[in-house]
């Protein structure tokens, strides 16, 4: 298990106590008063084996990342000035690289949460599927290709299923959830 990093000290591993922000930057992310992350300079110096910081929710069994985010809800971290998705990094570091040509899917839905047993590599086409903005998913594929084979129109089908006439053929065609399970 990963050690927590407490306030006041320096979140690249090296251990040394951070000074207090004097003045508000939001550019940088500072707020006077609190203690800054990294003594300055540290930021870049983060290995692989330093310190995470999450939280585990006893509902969900989520692991809440609590270090920094992206806009859209990601947690991600820097390593040697690279930035990496901190989903991605605790996978790869407990259950190993992901395979080439595929992505994590959250499980819980929950874009901050690193919990490795709640991820899954697929394809982009079946992440997004799964996203929590599809109108589809596999019993609906089916259902529609067994109301047209019973003679359903497309447009009716579009209408009934609330998609687009097009995203209607595509599945006709097999261009898109070629293959529901």
């Amino acid at each position: 298990m990963f050690d927590r990093i407490d306030q006041g000290i320096c979140h690249c591993g090296c251990g040394q106590p951070t000074r207090l922000v004097q003045k508000t930057m939001k550019s940088r992310g500072w707020i006077r008063g609190e203690f800054l992350r990294f003594i300055l300079g540290h930021n870049g110096r983060l290995r692989p084996s330093g310190l995470i910081k999450y939280d585990i929710d006893p509902k969900t069994e989520c692991w809440i990342w609590t270090r920094s985010k992206m806009p859209n809800g990601y947690g991600h971290l820097t390593i040697r000035n690279q930035q990496i998705l901190a989903h991605r990094f605790i996978y790869e570091k407990f259950k190993g690289p992901i395979p080439e040509g595929l992505t994590l899917d959250h499980s819980c839905r929950n874009p901050i949460c690193v919990n490795p047993d709640h991820m899954e590599p697929v394809t982009h086409a079946e992440n997004c599927r799964r996203g929590e903005r599809a109108k589809l998913n596999h019993d609906l594929v089916s259902e529609i290709k067994e109301l047209r084979i019973q003679g359903m129109r497309s447009i009716d089908l579009a209408n009934k299923f609330g998609v687009t006439r097009n995203t209607i053929l595509t599945v006709l065609r097999g261009q898109s959830w070629a293959n529901p399970k």
